[in-house]
């Protein structure tokens, strides 16, 4: 009866962090949040509040799970900054005047506020969803020596072409001498390619996740190598998150099938990291072709300021509201909808996605430049405040789901079609999660369909003539 007991306490737990959590973010959204005049006194309190939340919560699911890896991610690309500012281990001064100008602004603590509400209603959302599963579902089965599906060389297949493809549209583009460009230079050059680049991006983060959970042997190792590779010549340019959030969903999804990376592993990736993040952002403004006239001065917490600029983003819409803009009422999470169906509806007329100021990116492009986006403050620009713990919750409630998934070719390829995406929204706007899972659910659907077609016409039985005894 003990184990029954210690199950019932944990549920009843979780159950009561999911309600004291998703109330007090609530209620302080509702009164609090977005009112202005929060300084940046407080990024102390708000940044040991987020480890407090978000840190239980990495370690408990573990660091390769849906839930822990994207609120590791979450949290330093919307609180490193904040933290290493707030605890006193950067100062102020010695970052850039860009960054000095919002950071230290007066809205900055109002959207440190706001990404804390977020963080707080996701913890709520994964509680209830793991208090749930105490009470109704079996554990997940870790996936077969052979591996989980039977897409491996398929997905090996995409990450080889996803490179070549990028490779030549640089070389297009460039010449040799941009694989040595910078980032805004790659970016000019490209921009015309922006379909084709859409493509590759889908085509990498789908296949290597499925890929490394294949079948192993040559194959899954060529795509391994292969992946390595265009990281060594992406990163120097700037592409971060195109590699950083396909190398996440590729873990998670090998965690899932049994192959855990260890925490000493873990923590030595994350040591690494928070060391060539910095020199990374020295070398993407001018490239390696001009890394003999840059000094790097690599410092270790600078890695969490240069991730901490999702709250860039966040400050932004807090600041617009305030100054009297509405909020857009779900405008941006209907806008991918409705220009989809535009391209199959000759009667409804949509707008140039340059022109659509629904699209996030689009809009703090033409306002402020390339910042990125975030989902906190998507939820904001929609909904205020309460807006982004709910919608936190709900990714927070999903993930969770994710991770209790108990098929592991289900978990892998949910994976491969729907984490991966949503990874990639920490930085970016929504307008790209819809299409990128419509497209992966096709690809997965075509491979099926493919090798159903293929098993039927390789592995078709033929009918045995009739034994016919002699008579002689």
């Amino acid at each position: 009866m003990r184990p029954l007991s210690l199950r019932v306490h944990l549920r009843t737990l979780l159950f009561a962090c999911a309600a004291v959590l998703g109330t007090v973010a609530m209620t302080t959204a509702v009164l609090f949040a977005g009112a202005g005049g929060l300084s940046t006194d407080n990024f102390g309190w708000i940044a040991l509040t987020s480890i407090a939340a978000i840190a239980p919560l990495a370690f408990l699911a573990g660091p390769w799970s849906a839930t822990g890896a994207y609120a590791a991610v979450f949290w330093c690309f919307h609180f490193g900054l904040v933290t290493v500012i707030g605890l006193g281990l950067v100062d102020p001064q010695t970052m850039s005047r860009w960054d000095q100008a919002w950071a230290l602004g007066p809205f900055a603590g109002d959207a440190a506020l706001v990404a804390l509400l977020g963080s707080l209603g996701f913890v709520s959302g994964v509680s209830f969803v793991h208090a749930w599963w105490y009470s109704t579902a079996p554990r997940p089965v870790p996936a077969r020596a052979e591996g989980a599906h039977s897409h491996g060389t398929a997905g090996a297949a995409m990450v080889v072409a996803a490179a070549a493809v990028w490779c030549a549209v640089v070389w297009n583009t460039m010449g040799p001498a941009g694989f040595f460009a910078s980032y805004m230079d790659y970016l000019q050059a490209t921009a015309d390619y922006a379909p084709v680049m859409s493509a590759v991006w889908l085509g990498l983060g789908l296949g290597i996740v499925l890929a490394v959970t294949g079948r192993p042997g040559a194959v899954r190792t060529t795509a391994v190598v292969v992946f390595a590779a265009f990281a060594l010549v992406a990163l120097p340019i700037g592409l971060r998150g195109e590699i950083m959030f396909p190398s996440i969903g590729a873990f998670v999804a090998s965690a899932r099938c049994g192959r855990m990376v260890s925490w000493r592993k873990a923590g030595a990736l994350a040591a690494g990291l928070l060391l060539l993040i910095p020199a990374i952002r020295e070398i993407r403004t001018t490239g390696l072709q001009g890394l003999s006239d840059t000094v790097l001065e690599l410092r270790f917490f600078d890695a969490f300021v240069e991730m901490g600029g999702s709250l860039h983003p966040v400050e932004k819409v807090v600041r617009w509201h305030a100054e009297g803009e509405p909020l857009e009422q779900g405008g941006s999470y209907w806008a991918p909808i409705e220009r989809a169906a535009a391209r199959f509806l000759p009667d409804l007329v949509g707008t140039a996605a340059e022109d659509d100021m629904r699209i996030m990116n689009v809009l703090v492009i033409e306002r402020v430049g390339a910042i990125g986006f975030s989902p906190v403050a998507e939820a904001y620009r929609n909904f205020g405040a309460p807006g982004a713990v709910i919608v936190l919750a709900l990714f927070g409630a999903a993930l969770a789901g994710l991770d209790k998934v108990r098929d592991p070719r289900a978990a892998v390829l949910l994976i491969a079609t729907v984490y991966v995406p949503v990874l990639m929204n920490v930085r970016n706007s929504f307008i790209s999660v819809p299409a990128h899972f419509a497209a992966g659910v096709v690809v997965i659907l075509l491979l099926g369909a493919m090798r159903h077609v293929s098993g039927s016409v390789l592995c078709r039985p033929y009918a045995r003539a009739p034994y016919v005894r002699s008579k002689v």
